[in-house]
């Protein structure tokens, strides 16, 4: 069963959806996040070495925009054919958050997303979600050539498939509405301005995530239960309730429970073997391990059991974690192109049900697995976690092999003193013995006291009295 929680919970609203009783994606109320809005922005400079512009959004750090991304038609509506140079007003969408070191991305190519349809005022973009496939699709086919008028674009969204077209059509006359409101604004506005933004967390739960395959959505929110019921009615998903507790549902369903899980690096599969997950700058790296779960006498064919399974979790830890760009697989060796072409088929299959753009390049020559997952937002984790202060997010500290050695060259240099405090991390507490110490003060011919509670593994402290 599909189930989708929504509402209040302790750091805002969230938002979390179950498939088959477990746990696939989770939605947090991300008052950072500005992927989406439209602005009017200010060109800062044009860097043509760099192929792009900074614009100044009054966001944060300054933007950057692909020189490319401007379009003919952006080219000749929006700047009325103008050339890019500084301090020219430019309307531009945001493409990608700004990261620790890079300021947000945006683009000219801009996009109005409803239920059913995106709308692409000033691009050719034309085409229809992947995932509807036989007769819907040759169906929705006939319709988007109706729909589209010249010059404009507009994809069909997985949600339309079932939907009847005067509904879908209703919804298109309304993006574009929106759109003819963002150029009214924009064309009488000269200063930098937030002409659009998208719709709050619930509201784009309750538009993105609710459909027919949802059988129960519950909310401890009144306006939210309203929505749903409303959305529930106007588009007859008979087979979705929508249910009102009270309370702290995101506890009492153990959400907050199952989140702990986008914290470990380690999945365990149920076979076995294990997923390990590490995240870089450039992209994500998962491996397989095999741990117990392919000793027996047909090796070749429990290995492909264990990957076929590790595919369907990986590709649920994709969503749970909110993983873009790109990704690497190292599954298991397999012998034959038949095994890793049935894996890819799996894996192909399970990201069906992700929303998000996913592309599957298959294995390399060294036996990886090449594929991408569009990145519009942040990670989850990067909104649940912070920066270990200590190791500074590398995982690591320094031995405490190496601080002994320091802390017993620094002891030595101490000369005519009656004593000597050191203060040191509990993981030293193997390292100095009883007998490390009475060396230390046959040394300094002084009494030395031990304290194991200082709180960074990497140093020590020491204080002498004379």
């Amino acid at each position: 069963m599909n189930r989708l929680i929504i509402g209040k919970g302790a750091s805002g609203y969230m938002g979390a959806l179950f498939e088959d009783n477990r746990i696939v994606e989770i939605f947090h109320e991300d008052f950072e996040s500005i992927s989406g809005n439209i602005y009017l922005g200010k060109v800062e400079n044009v860097v043509k070495t760099l192929g792009g512009a900074f614009i100044d959004i009054g966001a944060g750090k300054k933007a950057f925009l692909k020189l490319k991304d401007i379009t003919s038609l952006y080219q000749k509506e929006i700047l009325k054919d103008k050339n890019l140079k500084s301090r020219m007003k430019i309307l531009v969408q945001v493409k990608k958050d700004e990261t620790k070191k890079k300021g947000p991305q945006v683009t000219t190519r801009i996009s109005i997303p409803g239920r059913f349809l995106v709308y692409f005022p000033v691009s050719f973009a034309m085409g229809i979600s992947k995932k509807i496939e036989g007769e819907e699709r040759e169906k929705l086919k006939k319709f988007l050539r109706e729909l589209r008028e010249k010059g404009r674009g507009v994809v069909i969204r997985t949600a339309a498939s079932g939907i009847d077209e005067e509904i879908i059509l209703e919804e298109y006359r309304e993006l574009k509405k929106t759109w003819k409101n963002i150029v009214k604004t924009y064309k009488r506005s000269r200063k930098v301005k937030l002409l659009y933004t998208t719709p709050t967390v619930a509201d784009l739960i309750l538009r993105d995530k609710v459909n027919k395959k949802i059988a129960e959505i519950i909310t401890n929110d009144p306006d939210v239960k309203e929505k749903a019921e409303e959305l529930i009615r106007k588009y007859r998903f008979k087979n979705t309730t929508v249910r009102y507790e009270e309370g702290d549902i995101f506890e009492k369903y153990d959400v907050y429970n199952k989140m702990k899980e986008i914290t470990k690096r380690t999945v365990h599969l149920d076979s076995g073997a294990e997923i390990i997950i590490d995240r870089t700058e450039a992209l994500t790296a998962i491996d397989v391990n095999t741990a117990s779960s392919v000793k027996g006498r047909d090796q070749e064919n429990l290995i492909l059991k264990t990957n076929m399974e590790a595919a369907k979790e990986i590709a649920r830890q994709l969503r749970l974690r909110n993983i873009g760009g790109i990704i690497i697989i190292d599954f298991i060796k397999m012998r034959t192109d038949e095994n890793r072409e049935r894996v890819i088929k799996v894996l192909k299959e399970e990201l069906k049900k992700d929303s998000a753009k996913t592309e599957v390049f298959g294995f390399t020559n060294l036996g990886l697995l090449e594929m991408t997952r569009k990145r519009t937002s942040k990670p989850i984790e990067d909104h649940f976690l912070s920066t270990c202060p200590v190791c500074h997010g590398t995982g690591f500290v320094l031995s405490p092999k190496l601080i002994f050695s320091r802390l017993d060259s620094d002891i030595d240099k101490i000369k005519d003193v009656k004593k000597i405090r050191i203060t040191v991390h509990q993981n030293m507490s193997g390292y100095i013995t009883s007998g490390v110490i009475r060396k230390w003060k046959k040394k300094a011919e002084a009494d030395v006291e031990i304290n194991f509670s200082w709180y960074d593994p990497n140093s020590y402290d020491i204080k002498y009295y004379k």
